[in-house]
């Protein structure tokens, strides 16, 4: 759901006289009005991907803390992913690279996913 309201605004922000102030105002009315406002944060997020890869999702680099960057940003160098890194702290720890079409998973997040698959799948 965040990454739609994510293209929209970007879409709408980069129209020839988009007044960005308005289209926030309009944004958190919307969200507020659905009782959805902690979508918010991931909106950002998925609008800093979008900005960073200049509309182009294809390749993004998120990490759970800033701690993190350094590990995220080698591999993605490795890679020949340029982008900007973005703070996702629902990913608990580590970090996620997305380029050339290939996903690299290292966040905390997705070990508890699989640890929850791994016990519901032998229940």
């Amino acid at each position: 759901m965040e990454k739609t309201y994510a293209k929209v605004m970007w879409k709408l922000s980069h129209q020839d006289g988009a007044d960005l102030n308005a289209l926030v105002a309009r944004l958190i009315e919307q969200l507020q009005s659905r009782g959805r406002m902690k979508l918010l944060p991931r909106i950002l997020a998925e609008l800093k991907k979008l900005e960073a890869g200049s509309g182009d999702a294809t390749s993004f680099i998120e990490v759970a803390t800033e701690k993190e960057k350094a590990a995220a940003m080698a591999f993605a160098n490795d890679l020949g992913i340029k982008t900007d890194v973005v703070v996702n702290s629902s990913l608990i720890s580590g970090w996620r690279v997305l380029g050339k079409g290939t996903l690299t998973d290292r966040s905390g997040k997705r070990a508890l996913i699989d640890i929850y698959r791994s016990i519901t799948s032998h229940a």
